[in-house]
C-alpha cells in the first residue's frame, strides 16, 4: 500500500493540492491567468486622487484670482471664494492618507527586504517588486512634498483662507 502526502500550495491566490511524490515541471495555469500580472497592491491610489485634488485647487484658485481681475459680480466672486478656501484646507487634510499610504508601502519594502533575508523571496521577484514599489513611493513621496507647499501657502496666506 502506497500512501501519498497531500500538501497545500497556494498559487496566484488560488489553493491546489499536489502530491509530493510527483514533480511538476510545468507551471500552473488558473481561469487563463498570467505568471507576470501586475499587483494593485503597488499602486498609490491615494496619492493619485491627492494629485487630482491639487490640481481642482489650483484650477478654482486661478479662477478666483482671475475672476477678481476681472470683476466678476460679487455672488460668483463668494462661491469661488468659498471653494478656494475649502479646497486649499482640504487636500491638506487628504494628507493623512497619503502618510497612511507612504507608512503601507515602506513596511512593504521592509517585509520584501526581509523575507530576501530569509530565503524566503528570490532576487529576480525582489528586484521586480521593489522596483514597483520605489515607484510608488517615488510617487507618494512627491505629493507630500506638493503637500508641504500647499501647507506653507495656506499658512502665509492665512487671512486669504480665513472665510
Amino acid at each position: 500500500m502506497v500512501v501519498a502526502e497531500i500538501n497545500e500550495v497556494e498559487y496566484l491566490g488560488y489553493s491546489d493540492s499536489v502530491i509530493l511524490n510527483e514533480t511538476v515541471t510545468r507551471p500552473m495555469e488558473i481561469a487563463g491567468k498570467e505568471d507576470h500580472m501586475r499587483s494593485d497592491k503597488f499602486t498609490p491610489y491615494l496619492s493619485f486622487i491627492g494629485f487630482g485634488l491639487v490640481i481642482l485647487t489650483l484650477s478654482v484658485h486661478i479662477s478666483f484670482k482671475l475672476g477678481i481681475e476681472k470683476g466678476l459680480e460679487e455672488g460668483s466672486l463668494m462661491l469661488l471664494s468659498v471653494a478656494n478656501a475649502v479646497l486649499l484646507v482640504y487636500p491638506l487634510a487628504w494628507g493623512v492618507f497619503a502618510i497612511l499610504e507612504f507608512y503601507m508601502f515602506w513596511k512593504e519594502k521592509q517585509n520584501m527586504k526581509s523575507k530576501l533575508e530569509r530565503g524566503k523571496m528570490n532576487k529576480e521577484d525582489y528586484l521586480d517588486q521593489i522596483k514597483k514599489v520605489k515607484t510608488s513611493l517615488g510617487i507618494n513621496i512627491s505629493y507630500i512634498v506638493i503637500l508641504l507647499f500647499q501647507l506653507g501657502y495656506v499658512i502665509i496666506n492665512w487671512d486669504e483662507v480665513n472665510v
